[in-house]
């Protein structure tokens, strides 16, 4: 699957270390604009809902974004993964 630009650029920004909650505020914005309610990225949206670096438990860290981000992209891509890194 061709995935957008948009989503493409917003999670290669997480995933090459943007830790910062703009860049996962932009990246949630893409998916809720591009992927309105499509099941198979609800894990990445909650993630992202649960996002607060450094404030640990019950909130999400960097890590676990990278992780739901590059389960994202397998889910969209196939199990090729983001491919372009």
């Amino acid at each position: 699957m061709n995935l957008p630009p948009r989503f493409k650029s917003a999670a290669h920004r997480v995933l090459q270390g943007d830790e910062s909650r703009e860049a996962a505020r932009h990246l949630e914005g893409v998916v809720l604009d591009d992927y309105p309610a499509d099941e198979r990225l609800e894990d990445l949206l909650y993630v992202l809902s649960m996002y607060s670096p450094d404030a640990g438990a019950p909130y999400c860290d960097a890590k676990e974004l990278r992780e739901a981000v590059e389960g994202a992209l397998n889910t969209l891509h196939g199990s090729h993964g983001f491919g372009e890194r």
